[in-house]
């Protein structure tokens, strides 16, 4: 492979070399005439996005933009009608007020689809709400975007979990600047990615493996990270407030010796409400990127660590097993992503992709027991070529290879040594795009996995010799979009997704043919777009089938299987997703999502009316609220940007907090969460805010026992300095 991909690169440069770039410089305006900052602006050919960059605080923007026939701009806008213009030396673009947040990328497709172009259900959260809603961490955005679950066990730093439409919490794959970052089997800590370190977030809901490969069976999380800007910029950040929180950040952007960089530091610390509930998390980041001619090459890395404490569940103690909070018990992560991307067009119609990740989590605990610890490791490389077969059907297929590896205190073999798990994957995978006359929009695709694991060693007491395996899956998608009338638009997809088995899963059975987990999945919506499009409404109806889930067997169940464990459990979760976004006037921006869920335990393969112990089948999901919704209120108006946040929650089925579901399940209550955000522009680029957070002072637990923090406040100050313009 190393071969194929360095002919490629020689290729691309002999190709490219006579191919000549220009300046596109603009401005975007809203219908008024004033200037939108942090516009996306992207240069767009054939096979997909050339350039991109954002407007400044003026509305200004500057392209490097390769000259090539039948190239477009596009501008999107959060609150703003996209537009499509043709590239020009200096151009004025007005964008119509409407209630969308669009990108011409997004999660969900290998090729640069725009959200309203794909049957997938994809949504973003911008830079823009990111600066402005002063939240410090990413999780505390994502819970407004219809259909995300998430459960955090208590103050920040408490581990917190991604049920997606109702999916498990190893079901999501999470990306950072396209890395895959998820623990070996899927598990993945949503607590600790920084909001100051991001430049926005792409989310594409239902199985994406035939896209993503394994881990995706209900969903995609990317978090992109801080991007160069064309000029140059300085973004500081400081705060503080309740239970002693302090969070300071700094940003710098700009163009040094051809390279675009962007590099990203912060820190945040609190004290917790109680004792041993304090946590801090520190970052650096640092994106590079440079255009030669028609040829891109993107690099960079991402580091954090942070540490918690771990007080225990001192909330709800139904069975009063709680002894006293834990002082001595935290954990330590320390989180490593680096990427590499190489692009090169060798025609208009024609582009060579090549990718390299490199991912390390380093997790470490102490308990009263003493220190244990894991290890996940994962590279990956892939090559992509992409290619526009005509004006209306474009086409990408690839190759990707890569390992993960997992090492943890209690993986050991007969003689008590550690030794690790490692699992290759090899993937080939192709997917194309087609537009029948600017009203039917279709996403197929299809991935090869081959999954290749050497052999275990035994444990000396119920784990034998495994010896090496290899698993082939074949994950398809299609997704469609069609306008039925130029403001209505149905959508609709179908897909699978696999999840192979976790370190844990593999070291302790004695089943040495353990298979990956799958997912069926199939959603159709419609969109509507009412009162002079400024009010768009969407409702989708979702139904998944899990199957071939890991079940721990014995007592009522072990004549199921001669093993441990098998592939035997099922499960379903299905429902509606309904969401809402006005934009009256150019000062004011509301959002809401209602999702209904209805989730339930099916019967093991082999038996009838048995489920996993301790639960029933027809019992819903654990940690899966059958109702739940939320809203986003936006207010701008001179110096002033505010917004009130709001999410419901009613109840759901949650565990006995100190021993798990073997002690007993419980009904964790609803609760409402307000949040009250204020941003005051004194001028020259400083911003004072103030950030309330449940307001309501509601008394609430996400993960039952493990109380979230009652009525709190932060204030900081913003200061973004650019270069002065003549």
């Amino acid at each position: 492979m190393r071969r194929t991909v360095t002919g490629r690169l020689v290729c691309c440069l002999l190709f490219s070399v006579c191919l000549a770039a220009a300046v596109v410089r603009g401005k975007v305006t809203d219908p008024s005439g004033a200037p939108i900052p942090g516009a996306q602006v992207s240069v767009i050919s054939r096979v997909g996005v050339e350039e991109q960059t954002t407007t400044a605080a003026d509305g200004a923007f500057t392209l490097d933009a390769a000259v090539s026939p039948g190239e477009k701009i596009v501008v999107t806008a959060p609150g703003f009608r996209t537009e499509t213009v043709a590239p020009a030396a200096g151009l004025s673009i007005q964008l119509a007020l409407a209630p969308q947040v669009e990108s011409v990328r997004v999660a969900g497709s290998s090729l640069d689809v725009a959200t309203s172009q794909q049957g997938t259900t994809a949504s973003l959260i911008p830079g823009t709400e990111i600066r402005q809603r002063n939240e410090p961490f990413a999780l505390d955005l994502l819970r407004y975007l219809p259909g995300m679950i998430l459960n955090q066990s208590g103050a920040p730093g408490g581990v917190a979990s991604l049920f997606q439409r109702g999916g498990y919490a190893d079901f999501t794959l999470v990306q950072i600047d396209g890395v895959p970052v998820n623990s070996f089997g899927g598990a993945f800590d949503f607590s600790g990615i920084p909001s100051a370190a991001l430049d926005h977030i792409e989310v594409a809901s239902g199985p994406q493996s035939a896209v993503y490969g394994p881990y995706s069976n209900s969903g995609a999380v990317n978090f992109v990270t801080r991007q160069p800007g064309a000029e140059p910029e300085l973004d500081l950040l400081a705060e503080g407030g309740t239970y002693q929180e302090n969070r300071f950040a700094a940003t710098a952007s700009g163009t040094l010796a051809g390279f675009g960089l962007a590099l990203s530091a912060g820190r945040y610390f609190d004290n917790g409400p109680v004792a041993n509930s304090d946590y801090g998390n520190d970052y650096v980041l640092l994106d590079a990127s440079r255009r030669f001619g028609r040829q891109s090459l993107g690099f960079g890395g991402y580091f954090d660590s942070n540490d918690a404490g771990e007080p225990g569940p001192w909330g709800s103690d139904p069975k009063h097993t709680f002894t006293g909070i834990d002082t001595i018990s935290r954990s330590k992560n320390n989180v490593t992503a680096s990427w590499l991307h190489y692009t090169a067009d060798l025609a208009p119609r024609l582009r060579e992709e090549v990718f390299g990740s490199f991912f390390l989590n380093n997790n470490g605990f102490v308990s009263p027991y003493g220190f244990s610890f894991n290890k996940d490791l994962r590279w990956q490389g892939e090559a992509r070529t992409i290619a526009s077969l005509t004006t209306h059907d474009t086409l990408a297929f690839g190759i990707s290879a890569g390992r993960e590896e997992v090492r943890n205190t209690f993986i050991t073999d007969a003689a008590s040594a550690l030794f690790p798990i490692p699992r290759d994957d090899f993937a080939l995978y192709a997917e194309d795009h087609y537009e029948f006359r600017g009203r039917l929009f279709l996403n197929a695709g299809i991935r090869g996995e081959f999954l290749l694991s050497p052999s275990i060693p035994p444990d000396g007491f119920s784990r034998p010799f495994f010896p090496a395996s290899s698993i082939a899956a074949a994950n398809p998608k299609i997704a469609a979009a069609y306008l039925l009338a130029p403001r209505t638009r149905v959508h609709s997809s179908f897909g699978t997704g696999i999840r192979p088995p976790s370190g844990f899963e593999l070291a302790f059975t004695n089943n040495p043919a353990l298979k990956p987990e799958r997912t069926r999945s199939a959603d159709a919506g419609l969109e509507q777009k009412l009162l002079n499009d400024r009010l768009l409404l969407d409702a989708t109806y979702f139904y998944n089938r899990y199957y071939d889930l890991i079940v721990t067997l014995g007592g009522s169940l072990a004549a199921l299987s001669h093993y441990q464990s098998a592939n035997l459990a099922n499960s379903r979760s299905e429902g509606a997703e309904f969401s809402a976004s006005l934009r009256p006037a150019r000062w004011i921006f509301l959002r809401g999502s209602y999702m209904h869920l209805d989730t339930g335990i099916l019967s093991l393969d082999g038996s009838e009316g048995l489920a996993p112990q301790p639960f029933q089948v027809g019992q819903q999901l654990l940690r899966c609220p059958p109702d739940s919704g939320s809203f986003v209120a936006e207010f701008t108006r001179g110096r002033i940007a505010a917004d009130i946040t709001g999410y419901i929650r009613g109840q759901d089925l949650d565990v006995e907090p100190s021993y798990g579901a073997t002690n007993g399940l419980f009904f964790n209550s609803g609760f409402t969460d307000i949040g009250i955000n204020l941003n005051y522009r004194l001028g020259h680029g400083v911003v004072a805010y103030g950030n309330l957070r449940n307001a309501l002072n509601q008394q609430y637990e996400e993960v039952f026992g493990y109380p979230s923090p009652r009525l709190n406040f932060v204030a900081g100050m913003k200061w973004t300095i650019t270069r002065e313009k003549p």
